[in-house]
């Protein structure tokens, strides 16, 4: 909620009105790595709790909507929730459906710049898996690099460069000529010296978790 009355509170030119008992504002929104979410229309109920946000494009069509069902405003948690040994007997202790080993088909992103396609691909084999390098070349051509998720026993912590970035199902990093992510058992990183950070984006969102053809 705070967030949102930051972007209500920072924004000089926002839009307000009445509507069905519903508050409604207007504001700019300010995502560094996907410069085309441009606004979002907030509605708030009238006893002030937030009810659903939609972020729109510069085409004003909504990419990403919340919906707000149950607030819990006075939440209880134990004594111990928020300690590190509780949270690493926690992830211990959940579901883990991602199967180490072989990648039986590899997966092609089906959105390619122009000028552009597949002219390598080459299999390595780990101790725990299979990697998959897939070069791609012509007018933008840019590296994908494709690796079965290893499982591990306790926290570990990875180093990254760059910042958050939300794609379909999963939360990847988005650096300056690189985006990486993990989804459906595999990790992927994509690095190029020639696609810009939207170019990036729109290769990895076009990525199925479902094989397809070259």
């Amino acid at each position: 909620m705070q967030s949102i009355l930051n972007d209500i509170k920072n924004d000089d030119k926002r839009s307000f009105k009445k509507e069905d008992n519903n508050y409604i504002f207007k504001t700019e929104v300010n995502y560094p790595n996907n410069r085309s979410l441009v606004n979002q229309k907030i509605i708030i109920d009238k006893n002030l709790k937030p009810k659903s946000i939609k972020v729109y494009n510069d085409n004003n069509i909504a990419m990403m909507t919340m919906k707000f069902t149950k607030i819990d405003y006075n939440p209880t948690f134990k004594k111990d929730y928020f300690t590190l040994a509780n949270s690493v007997e926690t992830s211990k202790t959940d579901d883990y459906s991602l199967t180490v080993g072989e990648l039986e088909d590899s997966i092609y992103p089906l959105n390619l710049p122009n000028g552009t396609k597949l002219v390598s691909e080459e299999k390595v084999s780990l101790d725990n898996g299979e990697r998959v390098i897939m070069t791609f070349d012509g007018e933008k051509p840019f590296l994908l690099v494709e690796e079965t998720v290893s499982k591990n026993d306790s926290m570990v912590i990875i180093p990254t460069n760059g910042e958050p970035y939300m794609l379909q199902d999963s939360l990847g990093v988005l650096a300056n000529n690189s985006l990486n992510w993990s989804s459906g058992g595999v990790e992927y990183y994509l690095v190029s010296d020639v696609l810009n950070q939207d170019e990036l984006v729109d290769v990895a969102q076009s990525i199925n978790v479902i094989p397809t053809m070259k």
